[in-house]
């Protein structure tokens, strides 16, 4: 199925875009490649434009609405779509997830939501504004299993920093089951996991937590804040989000002994042991 078919244009104004640009090009007899040159662009971006992994620019919503004389509607939807409120960028991102071939992470002070256990998930939402706590934590787990357990998962890399593996969260049994459960996911062979450690200095990271996202064999990125988070799908705004990745990598330990450093945290988030008798 191609991605244009996942499309449900009653749930996203983006995709509202994407479904009538098609039915629009594909009324007028034009190609993707025609399309493309009024554009000025190439054709993969019209397929882009058309499965809703990168938004139409508002220079091309005025520039098909003169070409196919249809009073403006392009640029008034893109105008609303950029500055409505959906509520459901999460939904958005759940679904670029799922359909995925590959995902990179960084995150600065907690453990990812696609690696968090029940209970270190109650634990975050737990400090955060959700009312239904029951239902976001089963969200997240859904969402989890629905990438990483997929017959065809993608191939994941996540970089964290050292002090998400310190900051308790939870309990210090929450923090072992949770660090238990990074290192077994760190043995499965389409996930990477590496740490960033103490620099003691800033880093390429420093601005926060982002993952970019090969969907359909296109780049988009994610970046995430208080209450909200907001996606970059523009080439230039992802190719940067893409060397900021890079950039962090070039500081974070190797597998190996990245498993040793998450090792070494389980060991000191475990209780000490009886006292000696004297």
């Amino acid at each position: 199925m191609q991605a244009r078919d996942s499309l449900d244009p009653s749930r996203s104004m983006w995709h509202f875009i994407a479904v009538h640009l098609r039915r629009y090009r594909e009324a007028q007899g034009m190609s993707g490649q025609a399309l493309g040159d009024v554009l000025d662009c190439d054709r993969s971006t019209v397929s882009r434009y058309e499965s809703a992994t990168l938004r139409l620019k508002p220079a091309h919503a005025e520039a098909v609405d003169r070409l196919w004389k249809t009073d403006g509607m392009f640029a008034h939807l893109v105008g609303f779509a950029g500055t409505a409120d959906e509520g459901d960028r999460l939904s958005s991102l759940t679904e670029f997830e799922q359909r995925a071939s590959r995902i990179r992470m960084w995150e600065a002070s907690v453990i990812p939501g696609l690696f968090q256990t029940p209970d270190y998930a109650r634990a975050t939402l737990t400090t955060g504004t959700a009312h239904d706590l029951d239902t976001v934590v089963e969200q997240r787990m859904s969402r989890k299993a629905a990438v990483l357990d997929r017959e065809n998962p993608p191939r994941v890399a996540a970089l964290l920093h050292w002090s998400a593996l310190e900051q308790v969260v939870g309990s210090t049994e929450v923090m072992r089951n949770q660090l238990a459960h990074l290192l077994e996911l760190s043995e499965h062979p389409h996930i990477s996991i590496r740490v960033v450690e103490n620099q003691g200095t800033g880093h390429p990271g420093i601005d926060g937590p982002f993952r970019i996202l090969t969907v359909d064999g296109s780049d988009l990125a994610y970046t995430e804040a208080a209450g909200r988070g907001r996606f970059l799908m523009d080439p230039s705004d992802v190719q940067e989000m893409a060397v900021r990745y890079d950039l962090i990598s070039d500081i974070a330990t190797p597998v190996g002994p990245s498993r040793a450093i998450l090792n070494a945290a389980l060991e000191r988030h475990r209780p000490p042991g009886p006292a000696s008798a004297s």
